[in-house]
C-alpha cells in the first residue's frame, strides 16, 4: 500500500490494489509521509469506499473526529467480534466512532435523544444489547462520560445492522420491532416469564429470527411456506 494522505495519528488514506481506501490503526498516522509505503497487517481496519463521495465523506468524518474516539470504537468492535463470533463491516469503525462522538456532544449540550426501542432491542438482540452495555462501561472508563441506557441499545442496533453473517433482508427497526411482537404475543398466551436470559428464550429468538427472515425474503424452503405451517411455528 502507499500512502496517499494522512488523517490523523489513527487514519490514513492509501492506495492498495488500484483503489483508494481508509486504513486505521492506532499509531498509523504517527510520523507518515505521503507516497511512502506500508504492508498490510492483520491489526489494521481498511475501509473500501463504493465511490469517491463515500470516500470524501468519510475522509471528512475521520479527520473531524478526535483520536480517542476510533481508538475507543476499534477496542469496542473488536471485542464485539470476539463475544459475538461474528465480523462487521469495515465501515463500523467510523460509524460507532462517529455515533459516540455526537452522543457525547449531545451529553453536553443536555440534549436527551430518547430510544423509543429500548425493550423491543433488548428482547430481540439480547447479546448485542449486553454488548452495547459493554461499550457504554468502556466509554465512561476512557472518556469519563456516562451516556445513558438508551445508547446501549442505539450501539446494539450498530452492531445488527452492520453484521456480516446477518442475513436480514428488511429495515433492523422494522424486523426488531416485529421480533419483539412475535416474542411478547407467545409468552402472553402461555402465560410465561418472560426471561431474557435463558437458554430456552435464547433459542425461541433464533427460531423466530429464521422464521421472519424467510417470510420476508420469501425464500424457499424444505418446508411448505403455506399459512397452516405458520400458525404451526407461532403456537
Amino acid at each position: 500500500m502507499i500512502i496517499q494522505n494522512v488523517l490523523n495519528n489513527n487514519a490514513v488514506v492509501a492506495r492498495h490494489q488500484q483503489r483508494e481506501v481508509i486504513v486505521v490503526e492506532r499509531g498509523i498516522g504517527f510520523r507518515a509521509k505521503k507516497d511512502a509505503k506500508m504492508a498490510l497487517r492483520d491489526s489494521m481496519k481498511v475501509y473500501v469506499p463504493e465511490d469517491q463521495a463515500k470516500l470524501k465523506i468519510a475522509t471528512a468524518t475521520i479527520a473531524s473526529l478526535p483520536s480517542a474516539y476510533l481508538d475507543l470504537a476499534a477496542g469496542i468492535i473488536q471485542e464485539a467480534e470476539k463475544r459475538l463470533q461474528t465480523t462487521f463491516k469495515s465501515y463500523l469503525l467510523i460509524e460507532l466512532a462517529d455515533h459516540v462522538h455526537f452522543a457525547v456532544q449531545r451529553l453536553y449540550e443536555k440534549i436527551v435523544l430518547h430510544n423509543k426501542l429500548l425493550w423491543e432491542i433488548q428482547v430481540a438482540y439480547t447479546q448485542e444489547y449486553e454488548m452495547g452495555e459493554w461499550a457504554l462501561h468502556q466509554i465512561a472508563a476512557q472518556l469519563h462520560e456516562q451516556l445513558p441506557e438508551d445508547e446501549a441499545g442505539f450501539i446494539a442496533l450498530k452492531f445488527v445492522s452492520n453484521d456480516l453473517n446477518h442475513q436480514q433482508t428488511v429495515n433492523s427497526l422494522a424486523f426488531t420491532q416485529t421480533l419483539a411482537s412475535l416474542t411478547k404475543i407467545i409468552f402472553y398466551n402461555l402465560g410465561l416469564d418472560m426471561n431474557v436470559k435463558t437458554p430456552d428464550y435464547q433459542r425461541l429468538v433464533i427460531h423466530l429470527k429464521f422464521f421472519l427472515q424467510r417470510m420476508y425474503a420469501a425464500a424457499p424452503s424444505p418446508l411448505s411456506l403455506k399459512m397452516e405451517n405458520y400458525d404451526y411455528v407461532l403456537l
